[in-house]
């Protein structure tokens, strides 16, 4: 991929049509300057038709400038929107792991910086095209009043072009280090952004971080940046100085080598002297150009090129009535930052069935959460098979699969607008959820809009609860919801919400630590260093029906009220294999 595709997958048409109207501009031009000097070699000599002719080639000049401008400004402005979206379509497209591992600071400066990077050189897209298509016709027109004189031009003209590129090779190994160096600063950025609480209250953290994090970042940005500009703009400087030594010997030299007439000496310098104007401009291009084409190649790096977008693109709808979901053998690996070892997880073999309340435990970095993700189908297994209904996941259904979850990560994110929930009574709904879960006092729908996400963090949750509820979908998955609660609240979920849930016949899956409230699982997974070491029914197990209702959870059964739920041990069948 490089920037010519890139702007032909815009629109190939507006190229060619913008190209043909340029050329006519770049001719009328060279026409209406060789008319003026045939008119200054004949002074005295206007008639009525070399006036109109005058005219006439002006009023081209004009219009297929204008003409061209606006055609290629449509098409930068077309393929600059094309690559933004694109790219926000492909994260959406792309696999979660990959999207990890590219890390948030990349993917913004892709949509930031590079991005940026390509709409600059966008912007100059249209002058630089008829700028070419002048300094074409040019050449041509100085061929036609001497191919010797044109000869001796295109040899300092191929001195200069090698000058160029031989500097330039450097100029852009220093613009490649700094491009890369900005990764480092956009990442140093976030931590200044996320820590600045911890940054304020510790003096000697926060010039730590400056002197040895922000500021070493920052000066390799700029340092790199500064020598590949200086490089490039000598580079730049050579060339036009093989210009004028080529104007100079055409001047004082080539009279010498080969008999030529005056006027016509005369002509071709003035001729050299007008195209300086567009060969200026595409010189000037050559670094916005340069940090395009250094920004193209980086998106590509990162797998986020404009390619065909997967199937899972399309708004997929949920799946049919369900019996189980099983994890039949399924593991996942990946490097851990530090570590000489890779994690692990699995192999796993687990189900879930309508009805159940199933929890997750283990400490910190045992797996649990990578676990939800393959169940959700935010994971690919490596290894072994994630079946619906004995039906193994695949590429082609994956996405449908994904629309039987409504998950609240411990890391939720919240939109502005209930998007994708359409329901005439939505705003009388999301205002009993406010109620039910104490958030009516500072959060109000109107439209399906949220009158604020800027809450706490234990608030932010109950609100991505909210939205779980909307949803209504099967299955449930929070992943350590109740961790930013405060106990009452975390009764209210475990005693009340998780029970309504269970009895309407959703599926719930929850990572917790909340040992004091394992008596409302039906079964309780263990995991440690990504494998199950321990699967057990509660003791005590109650299904919270002496609490009560969470009246918020009114919405139709998952499953037909005549269906019972599966009993316990019919929940996770093959829980004692792993």
């Amino acid at each position: 991929m490089n920037l010519i595709v890139l702007l032909l997958g815009a629109s190939w048409r507006i190229v060619l049509l913008a190209s043909l109207v340029g050329a006519v501009s770049g001719v009328a031009s060279m026409a209406l300057m060789a008319w003026m000097f045939r008119a200054l070699q004949q002074p005295g000599d206007a008639s009525a038709l070399a006036i109109g002719l005058f005219a006439a080639l002006c009023a081209v000049v004009f219009l297929t400038r204008i003409g061209s401008q606006v055609l290629l400004a449509r098409l930068t402005q077309n393929t600059v929107s094309r690559l933004r979206m694109g790219l926000c379509r492909r994260i959406l497209a792309s696999s979660l792991r990959h999207l990890e591992e590219i890390g948030v600071h990349r993917m913004l400066s892709a949509l930031t910086n590079d991005v940026a990077a390509v709409t600059n050189v966008m912007n100059v897209v249209p002058s630089l095209v008829v700028s070419l298509v002048v300094l074409v016709c040019g050449a041509v027109y100085l061929g036609y009043l001497s191919l010797g004189l044109l000869g001796g031009a295109a040899v300092f003209a191929l001195v200069g072009v090698t000058l160029y590129v031989y500097f330039s090779r450097f100029a852009r190994g220093y613009m490649r280090r700094g491009w890369q160096a900005q990764e480092h600063l956009f990442q140093a950025i976030r931590e200044l952004l996320g820590g600045v609480k911890e940054l304020k209250t510790h003096g000697q953290r926060r010039q730590a971080f400056v002197d040895h994090v922000l500021q070493p970042a920052e000066a390799t940005v700029r340092e790199n940046k500064f020598l590949g500009d200086c490089l490039h703009n000598a580079a730049i400087a050579l060339s036009r100085l093989m210009f004028f030594v080529a104007l100079g010997m055409l001047v004082f030299a080539w009279p010498r080598i080969q008999a030529v007439d005056g006027p016509t000496l005369t002509l071709y310098a003035m001729v050299l002297m007008f195209l300086m104007s567009p060969l200026d401009q595409i010189m000037g291009s050559l670094p916005a150009m340069k940090w395009a084409a250094l920004a193209v190649g980086r998106i590509e790096h990162l797998g986020l090129m404009l390619r065909k977008v997967e199937a899972e693109q399309t708004a997929a709808r949920p799946l049919g009535p369900w019996k189980a979901i099983e994890l039949a053998g399924v593991t996942h690996a990946y490097r851990r930052e530090g570590r000489d070892h890779g994690f692990v997880l699995g192999p796993i073999h687990a189900a879930i069935r309508p009805g159940e309340i199933l929890f997750i435990v283990g400490g910190n970095g045992s797996g649990k959460t990578t676990l939800v993700k393959l169940l959700t189908g935010l994971y690919v297994p490596e290894q072994g098979t994630v079946l619906l209904d004995g039906q193994p996941i695949t590429d082609e259904n994956r996405e449908s699969y994904r629309q039987l979850f409504s998950v609240v990560f411990d890391d939720a994110a919240v939109f502005a607008s209930l998007w994708g929930l359409e329901s005439a009574d939505l705003d009388r709904r999301a205002g009993e959820y406010l109620r039910e879960l104490e958030l009516d006092h500072v959060v109000r729908v109107d439209n399906g809009k949220f009158s604020t996400t800027n809450l706490s963090r234990g608030q932010h949750k109950r609100l991505a609860l909210l939205t779980a509820y909307l949803e209504d979908r099967p299955v449930y998955v929070f992943d350590e919801w109740a961790a930013d609660q405060d106990p009452s609240f975390r009764k209210v979920f475990y005693l009340r919400i998780l029970p309504e849930l269970k009895r309407r016949g959703k599926a719930v899956v929850a990572v917790t630590h909340d040992d004091r409230y394992f008596h409302v699982a039906d079964r309780v997974v263990k995991l440690e260093e990504g494998k199950i070491v321990d699967s057990f029914v509660p003791e005590g197990r109650s299904d919270g029906m002496d609490e009560p209702r969470f009246v918020g959870i009114g919405c139709p059964s998952a499953r037909a009220p005549s269906e019972p739920a599966a009993t316990p041990r019919e929940a996770i069948p093959n829980a004692e294999k792993a």
